[in-house]
C-alpha cells in the first residue's frame, strides 16, 4: 500500500504491462467492485510518486513474486488475488463466505498463477 489514505488508496491501482493472468484480471474486477471509479495503471516499474494500490508488482504487500511470498497453511501460494481478497473481502461478504470462496475459487486460480497448474 502506498497510501495511507483509503480514498486515494481506492481511486488508482497499478500493476504490471505485458500479458494479463486470470489474477491480475480478477484482481482489477474485484478492485473495481469495490470503487467502480478505480483507474488501473499498468507498466514495467511502480513510478515513485504513485499514491494508490499496487497489485502484482512492486514487491509490497499485494505482489506475490518475491522469494519469501506468502503460503497458506495448506500449501497453496498466493497471487495478487488471493492476497487483495484476503484483505478486503470481508467488506463485501462475511468472513465465513470469504473463506468459503477463497477455497473454491480463488485457491485453484492463486495455485495455477504460481505453478502453472491447469484449473
Amino acid at each position: 500500500m502506498h497510501s495511507s489514505d483509503h480514498t486515494d488508496f481506492f481511486s488508482r491501482g497499478f500493476t504490471h504491462g505485458g500479458v494479463f493472468h486470470a489474477d491480475d484480471i480478477f484482481s482489477t474486477a474485484f478492485l473495481r467492485i469495490l470503487n467502480p471509479e478505480i483507474q488501473i495503471e499498468r507498466g514495467n516499474t511502480v513510478p515513485q510518486s504513485f499514491n494508490g494500490i499496487v497489485f502484482d508488482i512492486g514487491g509490497g504487500q499485494f505482489d506475490h513474486h518475491q522469494k519469501d511470498s506468502r503460503i497458506r497453511t495448506n500449501g497453496v501460494p498466493y497471487a495478487a488475488f488471493g492476497l487483495l481478497w484476503e484483505q478486503f473481502g470481508t467488506r463485501l461478504f462475511s468472513e465465513e463466505d470469504v473463506r468459503d470462496f477463497d477455497a473454491a475459487f480463488i485457491q485453484p486460480l492463486d495455485r495455477s498463477d504460481n505453478t502453472g497448474e491447469k484449473i
